[in-house]
């Protein structure tokens, strides 16, 4: 402890007396030997003690640097983020499975250090599938699709029922009762 602290006071005290003395660019062999073990002159820094702080305006800039680079890195995070889950969405045996499709966006969100690859390729691994393989449900999905596609066309839609007839249907219904 005793070393340092005198290497400090040392140190101090060389700087102290460099900063008076004048700077001819010759040194003595006394301070050639102590150049190594003292901290730089306030000129070498290019800061002294009585300097001002930096303008209010570097402080703008500052923040418009700030500004910027989080602008960049959000952009770049969101894009990175897209890609992984297009990733792991698209690829084959997920896309087109509602049921895998579920598992590999849970799995994603839950999961944010597996890449897009390592997803669908659990995914595919442990979840099945659902997806209908052809035969009678293919069939039946064609008629439910085909039957929606009608109701989509204009003028394919159902007519709507008489309401007089309803309401005379009704009243004939509670006429027989009564009577």
């Amino acid at each position: 402890m005793a070393n340092s602290m005198l290497a400090a006071v040392r140190a101090a005290t060389l700087a102290a007396a460099d900063e008076l003395s004048p700077d001819d660019g010759e040194e003595t062999g006394a301070q050639a030997s102590t150049e190594t073990n003292r901290p730089p002159r306030a000129k070498e820094t290019g800061m002294s003690g009585n300097q001002a702080p930096a303008a209010a305006g570097s402080q703008a800039d500052h923040d418009a640097a700030v500004a910027a680079a989080e602008t960049k890195g959000h952009a770049a995070g969101v894009s990175a983020e897209s890609k992984r889950l297009t990733t792991a969405m698209g690829a084959e045996g997920v896309k087109g499975d509602g049921g895998r499709m579920a598992a590999a966006l849970d799995l994603a969100a839950k999961s944010p250090a597996m890449s897009g690859e390592d997803v669908s390729a659990f995914v595919v691994a442990n979840v099945a599938a659902t997806k209908p393989t052809g035969g009678a449900d293919a069939a039946a999905y064609e008629q439910q699709r085909l039957a929606a596609a009608s109701l989509a066309q204009p003028g394919n839609a159902p007519k709507p029922a008489d309401a007089s007839a309803g309401w005379k249907k009704a009243a004939d219904s509670i006429n027989k009762r009564i009577g």
